[in-house]
């Protein structure tokens, strides 16, 4: 692979944008109102947020890096922190400026979601409020993809925003490391909370796709989770995994109440073993 192309893969955390393109295919099929335009003008706008970010995350983590990740690109001398900083701003102004281009009325939520982005990203090391700031980050995705789609929120959309806002909490608290066993029992209740979320509103009604879908994404907890109890807790194996199982959070979602759940089934698990296999090429933390 180029040299200078795989420095920019790495900066951006490309393997995990199929989790990205996941939570705006959610959106839409849980209001109804997926098309392939809105679909990929947002997946393309979503895109751009979440490099934009990946860069600026770096640029003000080169300092921390040069000690504790001297294998980043910054600090082994890759490319200079100026250009990382220019190219977040790039991504940034494309993702607002296709927001407006493709919805005028989605800026507000376009805005909401960047600044959110920065505010983690300018200060997320030693921040107690960084793992709540990330969750709203990955949560924002929805709301702002339905608008920009031109849909109307429903109850479903809020469910799921809850959902993913819950597994994101999780996740990034465990991402963190130093976590007692208490707190790691704390946190991979909170991962679950998907399942808790769509559980209590289906009740007797969840559809045969639902349940397959659940089970699929407990035994990927399971998986993901289990490394985290080991006598050496594998922390990267566990955050690797669990970014991946956004994909069976989106899919548990839309299963549950959307009339397209068996064909979206094969589109979300298309999705989660792309970044999976991305991830052993590129990678995601």
């Amino acid at each position: 692979m180029n040299r200078i192309l795989k420095t920019h893969l790495r900066l951006a955390r490309a393997s995990n944008l199929p989790t990205t393109w996941s939570n705006v295919l959610c959106a839409l099929l849980l209001v109804g109102g997926f098309g392939w335009i809105a679909f990929l003008g947002a997946s393309v706008a979503v895109s751009c947020f979440y490099i934009g970010g990946m860069y600026l995350n770096d640029w003000r983590d080169a300092e921390h890096d040069r000690k504790h990740q001297s294998f980043r690109p910054i600090p082994a001398g890759r490319i200079a922190r100026i250009w990382v900083l220019f190219y977040a701003l790039v991504f940034f102004a494309a993702a607002i400026g296709l927001s407006y281009t493709l919805m005028p009325r989605s800026i507000p939520w376009a805005l909401g979601l960047l600044g959110c982005i920065v505010a983690y990203d300018l200060k997320h090391k030693d921040n107690p409020l960084s793992p709540w700031l990330m969750a709203g980050c990955r949560a924002l995705i929805y709301p702002w993809a339905v608008v920009l789609s031109g849909q109307s929120f429903t109850i479903e959309l809020w469910l799921a925003c809850a959902a993913v806002f819950g597994y994101t909490l999780g996740l990034t608290y465990i991402s963190r490391g130093g976590l007692g066993f208490r707190q790691k029992l704390l946190f991979t209740l909170v991962v679950l909370l998907p399942a808790y979320t769509w559980m209590s509103y289906m009740g007797s009604e969840v559809t045969i796709a639902g349940l397959v879908a659940l089970i699929v994404f407990l035994l990927w907890m399971v998986h993901c989770l289990g490394a985290l109890f080991c006598r050496t807790p594998r922390i990267g194996f566990t955050v690797g995994n669990l970014i991946a199982g956004f994909c069976l959070v989106d899919l548990v979602a839309v299963t549950m109440v959307s009339n397209f759940a068996w064909v979206a089934l094969p589109a979300f698990l298309m999705l989660f073993f792309g970044t999976l296999k991305s991830q052993t090429l590129i990678s995601g933390t």
